[in-house]
This record gives C-alpha cells, structure tokens and sequence, in this order.
C-alpha cells in the first residue's frame, strides 16, 4: 500500500493506492469551522444533492446509470468533530479491470456531477421542497431512538451551547427559516470556503486519478489551512445528575467524563488502553462487576471520544438500580487511578487494539478513516500505532487522575421488568 498527499491551493488529493480491492472508493470532504446553523443546512444539501444533477434529472435516470456503472454506491454523512463540521460524499465503485475500459472515469465523473453539477432552476434547486420533507421526518423521529437521545442529552448539559452538544442531524427551527435560496447560497458559499479533502482507494493509477480530477473539478479558491481541530474543555466543574422520564421500559445511563491536560501520547494511546480496561469489553472491570457479579444492567460499556477530550459510559439499567449501579462505576474509576488492574489487563487491551489495525486492513472507508485521522488531527498512520504497546502501568494511573466525572443522566424508563 502507497500513499501520497498531493495539495493544490483549493484541495488537497489523498491516494492510496493498493491491489487488495476489487473496487475504487473516494471519499470527498468538506470541512468548516463548525456554527450550529450550519448542521440543518447541510443535512438538507446532502438530500437535495442526491435526488438528482443537471445530466440526471429525476432519480429514475440516477438509478439506471447507477446499474449501468455496476451499481456504483453513493451516500453522504454530516459529522461533528472536534470544532469542525465535516461533510462526506463517499463513492464505490468496480474497477474497470474487472468491469469495461473507461468506467473508471465515467464513475468518477458521475460522482463529481452529483456534487458539483446540481439540478437547478432559476438558480435553485429542485427536489428542494422534497428534501426538507425528508429532514424534516428525521428531526421529528430523533427522540424516538432512546439511545440516541439520551447521549445527545446528556451532551447537551455536559457542554451546553458548544460543538459538542450539538445534535449531528440539525434543529427543527433552523430548518423551518431555510429558503431554496438561502441553501444555493449556503451551497455556493461553501465551495468556496471550505478545506476539500479527497480520498481514493484503490488499484488505480495516481496520474490519472490527479488529471481527473484537475479536469474536472472546477475549484480555484485558495483555502487557509485548519487551525485547532480538537475540542478542549474551558471548566470542569462539580458532577451534576440529571433525571428525565421517558415512556420506555429500559432506563439509559449515560455518565459524561471530561479529560485534562492529557500529553499527545495520552491522547493517542493510553486513553484507548484505559478505557477498554474499564469497560471496553465482556472481561472489563464495569463488565464483571456491575453486570456479572451484580446483576444490574443489560449492558455496559465505556467509549473514548478523543478529538471532544471526552469519554462517555452507557448502561441499560432498571431505574430503581440506578444508585447502586452508579456506585459501582464510580468505585471502579477510583479503582483505576489506585492501579487497581493487572498486567494481562494491559496486554488484553493492547492485543485488542492490535487485532483492529489488521482488520482495518481489509476495509476501505477504515482505512479512509485512518489518513483522515493523520490529516485532520494528526494521528499516526497504522506502521506507527503498534505504539499502544508502549504504554505501562504508570501510565495508566497517571492518566486515570485527569479524568472528571461532569454529567449523570439517566433517561428513566417507567418498568423496572426486564424486556
């Protein structure tokens, strides 16, 4: 596997070319500094963008060209990270190799007329109303998946009124003032605006991959490079527990932890070997004390957000154990920062992490998603990471005293019967 940055004054071309896939896959993304408005418009940009473009006019026709490119896939995502909101056009597509010559530009001249050759009319959309329909439903539905709410939630008291506590799909009000003008001009604005970051994987042939998309795509506007990627904390104040009842059987826990302070080794390692220790798996102090010896929760588990400085521990759970089970996390936690874990914890930990970097290998968007890592927050790429294996004991208590217990939240269900 090869890769190499190739950066022009509008974006930057990521290859990374390599034998091991039968398809092509490019990533195109668009990254700003991140305003709560900007979600809801550009959740509503990603659906007006796919409904058609100016040579494919109605999804019918989309459809068969996408089986004439043997089914050639398309989505988008809209994704919040660290200050930076991040939009994502991702294409895969059979290498030509393996399919007839000449698809390999005509697939990526489609994917580059979705994005940059909208259908429009009068200098608007269409399909607009169509698509704000569309989000509109998912904002309407968001509160129906309890596990999504209830970590939105509790982001939201954690951190409120920051990246961090914004809801990834957008805001029903700011959605109700979007006109069709008010996106074309947002649209516009962020071609302009925006660092472009391109990725393709793939077996293909780095010239013609950098001549396609010079002939193709017309951008010219010079793009300052991102300043601090990462969200760091400004207060970390007193635990604070919130309780809100919902129309549910099982209650979800969600406990907001806040990081300090933390080296760039700490960010980068120790804090995945913590936190699979604590509650990273069925062998993780949270595992086997709060649900095998305890008997109090459905499941339970902790994650690791490092580009938020955060981590979050989640747990289904009858209300009526909720005072118990937080007791017990928060025993476990102290537990941690007293060296309470043994050597074959590290090692388990370590040989886990160990085992995704090989299975990242065999996929694609992972892989996308480790240059994306390096580009953005300056992560090192897979040779590197078999650095987690440097971390100690020490090291592990030492960065269990900077974390912070911030939020308790509970959305509290209304049985205390299992499922």
């Amino acid at each position: 596997m090869n890769y190499k940055k190739y950066s022009t004054l509008a974006y930057n071309l990521h290859i990374i070319k390599t034998d091991k896939f039968k398809t092509t896959m490019v990533r195109i993304n668009f990254k700003n500094k991140i305003k709560r408005e900007d979600i809801t418009y550009r959740n509503l940009l990603t659906k007006v963008l796919f409904q058609s473009n100016s040579k494919y006019k109605t999804r019918r026709e989309l459809e068969i060209l996408t089986e004439d490119l043997y089914n050639l896939s398309l989505s988008s995502k809209n994704s919040i990270s660290g200050n930076y909101i991040v939009t994502s056009f991702d294409s895969i597509f059979l290498n030509e190799a393996y399919t007839e010559a000449g698809y390999n530009l005509k697939s990526l001249e489609f994917i580059l007329d979705m994005i940059f050759k909208p259908n429009l009319e009068n200098n608007m959309f269409k399909y607009f109303d169509l698509s704000k329909r569309l989000v509109k439903e998912e904002l309407d539905t968001f509160k129906d998946d309890n596990s999504k709410y209830s970590k939105q939630r509790m982001f939201e008291i954690m951190e409120p009124d920051s990246p961090l506590s914004y809801n990834t799909i957008g805001y029903l009000e700011d959605l109700d003032k979007i006109t069709n003008k008010d996106l074309y001009d947002y649209y516009k604005n962020m071609l302009k605006s925006n660092i472009i970051d391109i990725f393709v994987i793939g077996n293909i042939d780095p010239d013609f991959i950098i001549n396609t998309f010079k002939n193709n795509l017309n951008i010219n506007t010079f793009k300052k490079p991102s300043k601090e990627h990462f969200y760091y904390h400004k207060k970390i104040k007193k635990a604070k527990t919130v309780k809100e009842k919902a129309s549910i059987k099982q209650s979800n826990l969600r406990i907001g932890i806040k990081l300090s302070n933390l080296t760039d080794f700490e960010v980068k390692y120790v804090a995945n070997v913590y936190s699979f220790i604590l509650g990273g798996g069925t062998d993780s102090k949270l595992f086997r004390t709060v649900r095998e010896e305890n008997s109090l929760c459905y499941y339970i588990n902790s994650s690791y957000l490092p580009v938020f400085s955060s981590m979050v521990i989640s747990a289904g759970i009858n209300k009526t154990d909720f005072k118990k089970c937080l007791a017990l996390i928060k025993k476990e936690i102290n537990s941690m920062s007293k060296g309470d874990f043994n050597e074959s914890d590290i090692d388990a930990a370590k040989a886990t992490y160990i085992s995704s970097l090989k299975e990242i290998e065999d996929q694609q968007l992972s892989l996308i998603r480790i240059f994306e890592s390096h580009e953005y927050l300056n992560f090192d790429l897979l040779p590197d990471r078999t650095l987690i294996n440097n971390v100690t004991k020490e090291d592990i208590i030492k960065f269990s005293k900077k974390i912070k217990i911030d939020t308790i939240y509970l959305l509290e269900g209304g049985t205390n019967e299992e499922d």
